[in-house]
């Protein structure tokens, strides 16, 4: 029981991350109606909420690897890469997964201090570390679980990566006026050229 609760959290991490990334992907760009900035708005609050769903899948994940028996995964293994027992590839991406989704959350979180402690240009690339979580999951999940080529998990797989691949096309495709926030908060265009 507790494997397929392992692999259940793990996947809903997954997916929670990559509903999260493909909205923060979508979430830049948009109109300069009311209505475009209401949506913007509303994809930015389902953006942060599916990260704190795929922190909490994570945190669950993470303490029924360490709690399980049937295969000892130390707390050691969990925080410092490829030294598992176990798979130690997968699992080495695994760890380096969750401290880049980690970074991003906290980044987020501190948004509005770090961009003024430092810059935006410095925050978004802070942020940016969960392009490299995202993709570091993936490849845990397609590597660590045994019924990685089951269909439903293959389709697991591909949903999430069909969604970022959905909000990138949206940011790159989007409409000339970039929403931006600022660092006292406040929210205010660029236009793209």
């Amino acid at each position: 029981m507790t494997y397929d609760l392992i692999r259940s959290f793990g996947l809903v991490a997954y997916l929670a991350f990559s509903l999260s990334l493909a909205l923060g992907l979508a979430s830049v760009t948009g109109g300069v109606t009311d209505g475009a900035i209401d949506r913007r708005l509303v994809r930015q609050l389902v953006h942060r909420s599916a990260a704190v769903v795929g922190l909490l899948a994570l945190a669950l994940h993470l303490v029924l690897v360490v709690v399980d028996t049937y295969v000892a995964t130390p707390l050691s293994a969990v925080l410092v890469p490829f030294t598992a027992g176990y798979k130690v590839f997968a699992l080495g991406l695994g760890t380096l997964a969750m401290y880049a989704l980690v970074l991003a959350a906290v980044s987020g979180w501190a948004r509005l201090t770090l961009a003024r402690a430092l810059s935006e240009r410095a925050w978004r690339w802070l942020h940016g570390a969960a392009y490299a979580g995202w993709a570091l999951c993936l490849g845990h999940g397609i590597l660590a679980g045994p019924d990685s080529g089951q269909r439903w998990a293959l389709a697991a797989y591909a949903g999430g990566a069909l969604a970022v691949a959905a909000g990138g096309v949206v940011r790159v495709a989007g409409g000339r006026h970039v929403l931006r926030r600022h660092g006292d908060g406040t929210f205010g265009y660029r236009e793209v050229r």
